[in-house]
């Protein structure tokens, strides 16, 4: 029992060694996946669901999910490339109405959520499809094209050789980082994640903390829309649709407790690059996008199939062993 407790409160070193010998598998099937240009096409691809997945964190950490974050990719991106293109507006108020509608949907999520007392993924799938219905409502179902120039480097152009979304990405790792292991903020979530009436009978705002969460995941949220948007320069109802599955997954798979109070932002990065590195490398297969599907929901399943059992383990009482 001693050996499986390590092995499960090590998974984040596992984690990291099945990536390494993901990426070593590729390398062997396909000669293309190991070239340097690869690597930075597979990190360009991840940084908007690894900016995703920082703010999912702070969700996952209470114990809650949000399922609409693709969905919010979409709105957000529509919603900004509406103005842009048929207002008119330049680049930096429509960056600003996107924010405010971020916040205020980021707002509306945690307070039904903590105050309906709906079950966040229950609460988020039918915002979801609400969002969905506005994005495709708002478009036409026609994509968006026609951006001020410019607009396109966030997400397409290069800083020292480097795409500016990895940037972007780490930036938000170090945040989110900074946030969970070095305030109070942070302590209060994992508290909160782990005991909420424990927390509660501390003196903690549980309420608060639900909500806020749910406003700080948003803000992340508003970030990859932004690098999604930028990198294609061009607004399309469907281009966040599916990414809430994949942020779900890279967390999970990452050491995200999904019962809340358990997790680190260094799983959550090696759940993200395996999840690109395992799509990319299936595209080098040629291996079409319905097994690609079938891979992340086995993967999905596995990572959630861990979480269970070292709940499991952590769950049993130490006065069984004498």
């Amino acid at each position: 029992m001693k050996s499986l407790k390590k092995i499960f409160r090590g998974q984040v070193l596992s984690i990291y060694i099945a990536l390494i010998a993901i990426v070593i598998l590729f390398s062997i099937l396909s000669p293309n996946f190991r070239t340097f240009s690869n690597l930075l096409t597979v990190l360009r691809q991840i940084a908007g669901i690894g900016i995703m997945a920082c703010g999912m964190m702070f969700v996952m950490l209470l114990g809650n999910v949000d399922l609409s974050v693709g969905t919010q990719i979409s709105l957000l991106g529509i919603v900004m490339s509406y103005c842009m293109v048929n207002m008119k507006m330049g680049i930096f108020p429509a960056i600003l109405i996107g924010i405010v509608l971020g916040l205020a949907i980021g707002l509306i999520n945690g307070l039904v959520i903590t105050y309906c007392k709906i079950p966040s993924m229950i609460a988020t799938l039918g915002t979801s499809w609400i969002f969905q219905g506005i994005s495709y409502t708002i478009c036409n179902a026609q994509p968006i094209f026609g951006f001020p120039a410019g607009f396109s480097k966030l997400g397409q152009g290069l800083f020292l050789g480097v795409p500016i979304p990895i940037y972007l990405f780490i930036l938000c790792c170090i945040i989110a980082s900074i946030v969970f292991n070095k305030t109070a903020y942070g302590r209060t979530l994992y508290a909160a994640g782990s005991n909420d009436v424990a927390a509660k009978l501390s003196g903690v705002n549980v309420n608060f903390m639900k909500v806020s969460s749910y406003v700080i995941c948003a803000c992340f949220s508003i970030l990859a829309s932004i690098v999604f948007l930028s990198r294609v320069n061009s607004g399309n109802a469907s281009t966040g649709i599916g990414q809430e599955m994949n942020v779900l997954t890279a967390c999970v798979l990452g050491g995200i407790c999904f019962t809340g109070g358990d997790g680190q932002v260094s799983g959550t990065i090696a759940g993200v690059m395996i999840i690109g590195v395992i799509q990319n490398g299936l595209v080098m297969l040629g291996a079409g996008q319905y097994v690609q599907l079938m891979v992340k929901g086995l993967i999905l399943i596995f990572a959630l199939s861990i979480d269970t059992i070292k709940k499991a383990i952590e769950s049993r009482k130490p006065t069984t062993a004498k």
